[in-house]
């Protein structure tokens, strides 16, 4: 799947693929056409958020 990271704190936002996950037990998996950023997520690419661990993707806002 296509997605968006940031690989370090302060670091560019970098379009990547990486493997879709498998669903564990009780979950399921949906497509996500869209997703949105909010300022939160300005500080996870800004390295303000103390002991987060990079590759991260930010995002929480999907349109499926």
């Amino acid at each position: 799947m296509r997605s968006v990271q940031v690989s370090a704190p302060k670091g560019p936002l970098e379009v990547v693929e990486r493997d879709i996950p498998e669903p564990g037990a009780g979950k399921v998996r949906i497509k996500v056409q869209a997703c949105g950023i909010c300022h939160g997520d300005s500080f996870t690419k800004e390295g303000l958020f103390p002991g987060i661990q990079y590759p991260r993707v930010p995002g929480h806002e999907g349109v499926s």
